[in-house]
């Protein structure tokens, strides 16, 4: 790239590192699922008003009718996605899921060992995705599972629980999947 504008010499190596990073996406979503947040990290890079970068299926798109700008978002996109081992490979959220369970185990007891490896990572996307509202940027992580706890031993009701979260944070929490990983911890843990 020189003065912004892409060098179209380069175009055969970066179809090459999307193709690696879409078998990176369809490895990750077949062991974990889909909405890994390195994924949703990657998509929210490349798909916006003016850009749609990703394919209905999940794919990054690449063809040559792209602007520089575009094929510069996508390369500079897909190296930030694979350089980032705890997210991209299958080893790295392996290790990212344990480390978070042994430190949910080691304040929390048990509660730590019963997460699914997708509760471990809603929590991690919580935690780490800086891009949206999330309510541990609003309470932050280990009060959304203090209070878990408290609900569980009050035996509350789901409105009761998202009450709590609500009372405990700066704003209502309506992000869908916020509400969302409420209404699945609150089913796992505390119904």
């Amino acid at each position: 790239m020189a003065n912004g504008i892409y060098n179209r010499d380069n175009y055969e190596e970066l179809k090459k590192q999307v193709i690696k990073t879409n078998k990176a996406i369809s490895r990750i979503e077949k062991q974990y699922g889909e909405n890994s947040w390195g994924i949703n990290n990657l998509y929210n890079k490349l798909n916006n008003d003016v850009f749609k970068g990703v394919t209905k299926s999940g794919k990054i798109r690449l063809n040559k009718s792209m602007s520089d700008i575009q094929l510069k978002a996508i390369e500079k996109a897909t190296i930030s996605f694979l350089n980032n081992k705890k997210t991209s490979t299958l080893t790295g959220i392996k290790g990212v899921i344990k480390d978070v369970k042994s430190s949910l185990k080691a304040t929390y007891g048990d509660m730590g060992n019963r997460l699914t490896n997708k509760e471990v990572n809603m929590l991690y996307n919580l935690v780490e995705d800086k891009d949206k509202r999330s309510i541990t940027e609003q309470i932050g992580a280990s009060e959304v599972w203090a209070t878990i706890i408290q609900a569980k031993e009050q035996k509350l009701d789901y409105n009761n629980f998202e009450d709590l979260i609500n009372r405990r944070s700066s704003a209502n929490i309506n992000d869908l999947d916020a509400k969302a990983f409420l209404e699945d911890i609150y089913n796992r843990y505390i119904s």
